[in-house]
């Protein structure tokens, strides 16, 4: 299966989160696709704070790592 993720980061201050760059991961399993996601993510210096899903995908509200 193939899920779209929508970013949103947050900010360090009491800010609202701003968009961040959007991408696509695929497994067989659910459990795939949030290892998927937390992989990428991972790869971009960034920490995951929330995932939701939605029906078009999930929403993965992380905050960057210093």
């Amino acid at each position: 299966m193939q899920r779209d993720v929508k970013v949103f980061v947050l900010s360090s201050g009491s800010g609202a989160p701003h968009p961040g760059p959007s991408f696509t991961v695929e497994a067989s399993t659910h459990d795939g696709l949030l290892e998927a996601l937390h992989a990428e993510l991972a790869t971009r210096g960034q920490r995951v704070r929330a995932v939701s899903h939605t029906p078009t995908g999930l929403l993965a509200y992380v905050e960057d790592r210093p």
